[in-house]
């Protein structure tokens, strides 16, 4: 795109070039109708021979043999990235493809003016109108119609030169999101040659007013493709004339769709290192909603780890942190936004109470003020307040910052994000089935539960609206998968907890891990999967009812907690409470609960000395702050959901 938003001069320059090119023929599309196109956009333009022309040729060659070979091979989808004036969706047309487009507006617009211009038939064209700098590419082309199980073929041809790397790392990544293990990427690759072509090229994109921005050598792409969940293919056996060899240090690669790596786990680098604590012993199975728990958490704590990497923030060394810590917020975890980004909207100012009724639960308000995410504006006060707002009442206006739009937006995409990679790393048929499992036990829900555990309240019970909002009118089939074991989770909390005087939250965490012999609290954490600020929390309220007692031994350093004689009762009581009610639940729901059993069991059982499957997605960032910290041995039987960010484990 050029500087004043028009459509792109370097693809009619592309055009212009393709004219003259001999084009890899198939039995199949409309070949004179992109020769239409291609003339019709490269008219009155005259572009030179040289060495550009020649690479162009190479370039058009290698993505039309890759397009019929995909398609030849049973590819059933295929995303033109930053197609411009591209016409290979008519000249390789056939049937059973679906080709989507997506491209900058502009650029877009004028190439759609000019298929009605010529009357060309677009029937099986789908055209997404995105700027990779910032829109959710992977939720408009899913809504466009892309079907994440579909082997697909994705394309960027002459468009990450354009980009810096982070974005260029960023689109790759959402591209990979939607998109399973059999899909291919193809793409050209600004690699580092002649430092005199490399120049020339610069100077004269960027006359145009699309200036090149990125380069890479080898490594560095093999690198870059890696973290956004591809890796490249290099064909096996001899290369007689070079061909292959060419076409690497040009930059044309084709990649497979791949588990995501981090740069400090690459494969050159050795192995990964064992896990930094605990072996996960093979036990008694998981109860219903310690399963439901578990996945939950899992889910989590990957969005969140993927959000602080990709959202700037001044909780660690990532994004605006590196400059200060100005501009971004503090950063919390996937409850906040479910329970209040999710709803601000740029356009229209929101009340507290509006909030409230179109999230079903609260939210930490003064924290989302301080944390820099929103601003509160107490009614008949002109201007947003910058202090604290003591108890805001329904009439308070809730607007997000600028900050908070970026992070509400990153927000949006994770959902999706981390249930592709469930898919890929637990299998599409497994992650489906749980789906389905889910969603036909919440159509019987209450449809008043929202898409999140609600940040629990005194004695660490669950809280809901009174009286209760109306339900938020979201078809469940289009509810996320967190949001589903949200739900199903929350409904047992409250059976559960209507008629028991400690939490679901603190019995099955807490109270279930103490015994009678006494228990070290610092060991408390390790053995939760819960923070010790939450340990703390569940002892205010298991020590004034006489259920624990705490202390140092006689001569110890520690502190330690003993479970009572009616602790004792009570930790008994509880857990065949719990077992009715999940018992409750199986028979209203006989075989989603089956399925959901099924599928979770064996995602939560450990094998010898490796932990369990769920873990696999727990790894941080090596920028984030969970790298700094223990990992987890177990995950919490209850989400520890606290206003201090909503983390899950409390902290």
């Amino acid at each position: 795109m050029i500087a004043d938003g028009g459509p792109s001069t370097t693809a009619r320059r592309v055009a212009a070039h393709r004219l003259g090119f001999e084009r890899i023929p198939a039995g199949y599309g409309d070949p004179a109708a992109d020769d239409a196109l291609t003339a019709e956009i490269a008219g009155g333009l005259t572009v030179p021979d040289g060495r550009m022309h020649d690479y162009l040729a190479i370039r058009t060659a290698f993505f039309d043999h890759v397009v019929v070979r995909a398609i030849d091979a049973g590819a059933r989808q295929i995303v033109n990235g930053g197609a411009g004036y591209d016409g290979r969706s008519l000249r390789y047309a056939a049937p059973g493809v679906r080709w989507f487009e997506i491209d900058h507006p502009a650029t877009q617009r004028d190439k759609l003016a000019t298929l009605r211009r010529l009357d060309l038939a677009v029937g099986g064209i789908r055209f997404v109108a995105a700027d990779f700098t910032g829109d959710p590419v992977a939720g408009l082309l899913v809504a466009a119609g892309l079907e994440a199980g579909v082997p697909s073929l994705f394309l960027l041809e002459g468009v990450a030169v354009y980009l810096e790397a982070a974005v260029l790392e960023t689109l790759l990544g959402q591209f990979r999101d939607v998109t399973g293990p059999d899909s291919r990427l193809a793409i050209s690759m600004p690699m580092t040659g002649t430092q005199r072509a490399g120049s020339r090229f610069r100077a004269t994109v960027a006359a145009m007013g699309e200036p090149a921005l990125s380069r890479f050598d080898p490594d560095q792409a093999e690198d870059l493709l890696a973290r956004a969940g591809w890796r490249i293919e290099v064909s096996a056996g001899p290369d007689p004339d070079g061909r292959r060899g060419r076409l690497l240090s040009a930059g044309l690669l084709v990649a497979q769709a791949v588990p995501r790596s981090h740069p400090a786990s690459r494969s050159r680098s050795g192995p990964r290192p064992a896990p930094r604590t605990g072996i996960h012993a093979e036990g008694p199975p998981l109860s219903l909603t310690a399963l439901l728990s578990q996945a939950l958490v899992a889910f989590t704590i990957e969005a969140d780890n993927e959000a602080e990497h990709r959202i700037p923030h001044r909780t660690t060394g990532h994004g605006a942190a590196a400059g200060g810590g100005v501009g971004g917020p503090w950063l919390v975890s996937l409850a906040m936004y479910e329970n209040c980004l999710r709803y601000l909207d740029d356009d229209e100012p929101l009340t507290v109470g509006e909030l409230r009724h179109r999230a079903r639960t609260g939210t930490n308000l003064d924290g989302m003020r301080r944390w820099g995410y929103v601003t509160l504006t107490a009614p008949g006060t002109p201007a947003a307040s910058t202090g604290r707002l003591k108890n805001p009442g329904p009439g308070t206006v809730i607007r997000a910052t600028d900050a908070g739009r970026l992070a509400r937006d990153a927000w949006a995409r994770l959902p999706g994000v981390i249930e592709g990679r469930w898919r890929d790393r637990y299998g599409a048929a497994e992650v489906d089935e749980l789906r389905d499992a889910l969603r036909s036990v919440v159509r019987q829900l209450d449809q008043n539960l929202p898409d999140t555990l609600p940040i629990l309240g005194h004695g660490l019970f669950g809280r809901t609206i009174d009286p209760p909002p109306p339900p938020s009118g979201q078809p469940v089939s289009t509810l996320t998968l967190n949001a589903l074991l949200s739900r199903v989770l929350l409904s047992i909390a409250l059976e559960f907890e209507r008629e028991s005087a400690v939490s679901l939250a603190t019995s099955a965490n807490v109270l279930r891990v103490l015994t009678a012999d006494g228990t070290l609290v610092r060991d408390l954490p390790r053995l939760t999967g819960v923070s010790k600020e939450s340990i703390s929390m569940a002892m205010t309220a298991l020590r004034p009812a006489g259920l624990v007692v705490t202390g140092k031994e006689s001569g110890g350093r520690w502190q330690t907690a003993r479970l009572t004689p009616d602790g004792v009762a009570a930790k008994r009581v509880h857990q065949e409470h719990l077992t009715a009610c999940e018992a409750a639940t199986g028979q209203r729901h006989p075989d989603a609960i089956h399925a959901v059993l099924r599928v979770l069991e064996p995602l939560a059982r450990a094998a010898g000395n490796a932990p369990p499957p769920l873990f696999a997605g727990l790894d941080p960032y090596p920028d984030g702050w969970r790298a700094a910290i223990r990992r987890p041995a177990v995950l919490p039987h209850y989400p520890m959901v606290l206003h201090r960010g909503g983390y899950p484990d409390g902290s």
